[in-house]
């Protein structure tokens, strides 16, 4: 109706003046409102299918310990997990039997500080029960620290003899601002890379009141316990030490105890004595356990 008023209005106007009217622009109509909408979504839609998919990253290892180091399979996941005890098929607890079995004989490798090599594959073994304890990735071929950062990109840390105190330069790696650990690129005398491992900080705060029984959940899980069992007070913070405590209680055999963890990822179960029985550091980065 207030359309029709006001072009009779300009119609009167424009009889009376002899002048020209102007044309008023034509509301959009519903229809076109909608396709104008559709053309929008089809183009959001468009874009997205546009944008590549990541493509799912293959092991950079075969089944004999050889590892290709400088492929990008390699560093977007060795750089982004902490693989301390765990990595090409070996598992912390295995026994040389079993390292062998998986990998074949060790070679005659004896200038790399670690207990066995398997090609690109570096083994430690705990004492005395002589299972594994660490697992590192020792190239057989040499590679230049230079020819690493091409590869990997900038490092977190370039260290030179100087800043280590020894006579090897070191890289360092941190998956994210947030991350309790880093990846060592560590070099030898001749810059090439003797051997690649990951490390924790202590220097980080990861643990908080909200994820504290998240770290103590992630323990259970490496260690293969049954968690449902366990009945958890709330956690206490010594601000001083740096750690919460969370006792607890087995509602199945009626032990206690409680856990010590640390603000950096370092959880520790303290039995009903309270003596230290076992720790282990949770990796975190990027907000989430990994």
């Amino acid at each position: 109706m207030r359309l029709l008023i006001l072009s009779f209005f300009i119609l009167m106007l424009a009889a009376c003046s002899n002048a020209q009217p102007i044309d008023e622009p034509e509301p959009e109509t519903a229809e076109e409102e909608t396709d104008q909408e559709n053309s929008a979504e089809n183009d959001e839609v468009s874009e997205s299918e546009e944008k590549p998919e990541e493509p799912e990253l293959e092991p950079a290892y075969d089944s004999t310990g050889n590892v290709d180091v400088l492929s990008p399979d390699f560093h977007k996941d060795y750089l982004n997990n902490y693989y301390y005890n765990s990595y090409s098929g070996i598992e912390r607890g295995m026994t040389k039997n079993e390292v062998a079995a998986t990998l074949g004989e060790p070679s005659d490798e004896d200038d790399v500080p670690v207990d066995e090599v398997f090609n690109d594959i570096g083994v430690r073994y705990s004492s005395p029960s002589d299972t594994v304890e660490q697992i590192l990735v020792t190239p057989e071929e040499d590679i230049s620290l230079d020819k690493v950062i091409e590869s990997f990109g900038e490092p977190t840390q370039d260290l030179s003899p100087e800043d280590t105190g020894t006579n090897v330069r070191i890289l360092t790696y941190q998956p994210a601002e947030d991350a309790n650990f880093y990846i060592v690129v560590e070099g030898d005398e001749d810059d090439n890379v003797s051997l690649i491992y990951p490390s924790y900080t202590s220097n980080a705060a990861v643990v908080n009141e909200d994820n504290v029984l998240d770290f103590i959940s992630a323990y259970y899980d490496k260690n293969v316990i049954d968690m449902s069992l366990i009945n958890f007070e709330d956690p206490v913070l010594n601000e001083t030490e740096g750690y919460f405590e969370v006792p607890f209680v087995n509602i199945h055999h009626g032990l206690t105890g409680h856990f010590r963890v640390w603000l950096y990822g370092q959880v520790e179960y303290i039995n009903e004595n309270g003596e230290y029985a076992y720790g282990e550091f949770i990796p975190y980065a990027n907000g989430e356990i990994k």
